[in-house]
């Protein structure tokens, strides 16, 4: 019957459907519970470790003066004098390439006095075997060739009298620099060494007590390869008592330094080349902070262009947030002076805070803060050979080996401050293989070093070190700073 049959088709159309409808629940379910085929494609790499390069670094050059070799024309700048540069490695026997970088900005520069380029070049630097691995030594003792510079000089002029030593440094696309003045009779430089092989171009940031110094002039400043700039401060920041400067090279790399000197009527009051400190961090460290003559300065600080004769830590918060700063103060000797202050620092503003009440000797200070800031410390020191001052530089932390190379200067030291607050054993090692052995306590000792020496330094921790030079009317400081880190693997896809 009709009826009958299409309920029959019915009834097998809906039984078909059911039965689709299970087998597809079924295939989903089976989907979710199985693992679905799948590619993992792992894109082609391969690793390129770079080839050693030379390792350089560049001196600032002879102190410099507003005028030429005449002493006219005061819109010049003309080098005096000449600097002692000493150079060395931790392999006595090495051969280290020293070159003149080109100096423009000085009207009399020349290559017996130009400033220096030092160069280990890379095959020396290379301490691998002729096979490409390290020996089972230089693995245990990581005895990598180290090499390092430093340069000073003991001026008597009209117009520059004192010590002047600094490192030869590394160039860095950024550093901080604290140091230096602009106010009637003192006179800076900032001093830009390129010693690479491609044209920097660097901006400075200056800041001072008022905040920052607008100065359209400290942008885009070129610095060519193997080169030097030197650039007035008062012409980008006049009558600034306090410059922090900020050294950023948007292009390339360079070392940084202030030199600074003093002229008080008629009387020169010092000089001195400081390099740059250590970058921002929450806590700070100068060390070998020698505090002399407080007596006759004190006399003397009742003319006020005598106060900055006054002892002074210098400091900076680069950030937005304000910062409360511990200030400890601790003499290099057993039952020394100590001393702690609290101070509270405006970000954005150059903040001096005097070391007041502090009797003569060598100090350790160390600051603390909640944010990043930037510190550097100056002293005076009055005596026969007239007056000098000091700049000494926030310190970075350095590993258990590291080489030290000592300039000409009167009772060179080494300072060394332990990062872990323990007692730290020390091994000196000169040029000629001589070991002196020492242990350096929490707050900071010295060892006295050779006037033209250099040293391989190990430590059983790392520490923070400098060095010092103080005599009769002379004094400079120089921090150790660490190498650059060598470059890394590079993975490449093609």
């Amino acid at each position: 019957m009709p009826a009958d049959r299409r309920m029959v088709a019915t009834g097998t159309r809906v039984a078909v459907g059911i039965v689709a409808a299970a087998a597809l629940v079924a295939v989903a379910g089976a989907a979710v519970v199985l693992p679905l085929p799948g590619v993992n494609a792992v894109p082609a790499s391969f690793s390129v470790d770079p080839a050693p390069a030379e390792e350089v670094r560049a001196c600032a050059g002879p102190l410099v003066r507003l005028s030429d070799d005449t002493g006219a024309d005061a819109t010049s700048i003309s080098s005096v004098g000449t600097t002692t540069v000493y150079a060395a490695a931790s392999d006595p026997a090495a051969v280290l390439d020293e070159s003149a970088l080109l100096s423009p900005d000085d009207v009399i520069s020349n290559e017996p006095t130009a400033p220096a380029r030092i160069a280990l070049p890379a095959a020396a630097a290379d301490t691998a075997d002729a096979d490409g691995t390290e020996t089972e030594d230089q693995a245990a003792t990581d005895s990598g060739l180290l090499f390092a510079a430093a340069q000073s000089q003991s001026i008597s002029t009209a117009e520059l009298v004192g010590l002047a030593a600094t490192s030869c440094g590394e160039a860095s696309p950024d550093s901080w620099l604290v140091a230096g003045s602009t106010t009637v009779g003192r006179t800076s430089f900032v001093v830009l060494a390129n010693p690479g092989d491609v044209n920097s171009i660097v901006d400075l940031t200056i800041y001072g007590d008022a905040g920052l110094v607008e100065s359209p002039g400290a942008q885009n400043i070129d610095v060519p390869a193997r080169s030097t700039r030197i650039l007035s401060l008062a012409g980008l920041a006049p009558d600034l008592s306090d410059p922090v400067i900020h050294v950023v090279a948007s292009v390339g790399a360079v070392t940084a330094a202030v030199q600074q000197s003093v002229v008080r009527g008629l009387e020169p009051g010092g000089v001195e080349l400081a390099g740059a400190t250590a970058p921002p961090a929450p806590e700070q460290t100068v060390t070998g902070v020698r505090v002399a003559g407080t007596s006759t300065i004190s006399e003397r600080l009742a003319d006020a262009d005598y106060s900055d004769l006054q002892s002074v830590l210098r400091l900076f918060v680069p950030g937005s947030e304000p910062a409360s700063v511990t200030i400890r103060v601790a003499e290099e000797r057993d039952g020394g002076a100590r001393t702690e202050y609290q101070v509270g620092l405006t970000p954005g503003i150059v903040t001096e805070f005097p070391l007041q009440d502090i009797p003569d000797g060598v100090y350790t200070v160390e600051a603390s803060s909640d944010v990043p800031f930037v510190m550097g410390a100056r002293t005076s020191t009055v005596g026969n050979g007239g007056l000098d001052f000091a700049w000494y530089q926030a310190l970075q932390p350095l590993e258990e080996r590291f080489f030290v190379a000592n300039a000409d200067g009167p009772s060179p030291r080494l300072h060394i401050v332990s990062t872990t607050g323990e007692s730290v054993d020390v091994t000196l090692t000169d040029a000629s293989g001589v070991v002196t052995e020492a242990t350096i306590v929490p707050g900071g000792r010295y060892l006295p070093l050779t006037t033209g020496g250099a040293y391989t330094v190990t430590t059983t921790d790392p520490v923070l070190a400098n060095v010092t030079y103080f005599g009769d009317g002379r004094s400079s400081s120089y921090p150790i700073a660490p190498p650059n880190p060598a470059a890394s693997a590079v993975v490449v896809y093609p």
